[in-house]
């Protein structure tokens, strides 16, 4: 079996097209992105709203920001191409990345010595 890590395996659009939306158009909330053989196989958005005095007098629906490259946004990709089985979190509050969880989960498959073996 070849070796996958550091391949830069393509993004699907649909998954590019949610991160850039989650990150430019999200206030609070997280995205959990889930890999498995080092592509994204689901995806969970949760978007907060924060009901406080202030934000009371405004509306909560967000118009959409004009489309740029958010900063975070290749140091996301790049941390998620680097996953083979696990998940990425990205958590939002004001709408700043505040916190990149990365998860990654390595199958072994022979465990020698563990019950005394080759002794």
């Amino acid at each position: 079996m070849a070796n996958l890590r550091g391949a830069i395996k393509p993004l699907p659009s649909q998954v590019f097209d949610i991160i850039e939306h989650f990150l430019l158009n999200v206030q609070h909330g997280h995205l959990i992105l889930m890999i498995q053989d080092g592509f994204v196989v689901k995806i969970d958005k949760i978007e907060k709203f924060m009901i406080s005095a202030k934000s009371r007098e405004g509306s909560f629906l967000i118009k959409e920001k004009t489309k740029k490259k958010h900063p975070m946004q290749m140091k996301i990709l790049s941390d998620l191409q680097s996953i083979r089985y696990g998940q990425l979190v990205i958590h939002v509050n004001n709408g700043q990345v505040g916190q990149i969880e990365k998860t990654e989960k390595r199958r072994i498959d022979e465990l020698e010595g563990l019950y005394g073996d080759g002794i």
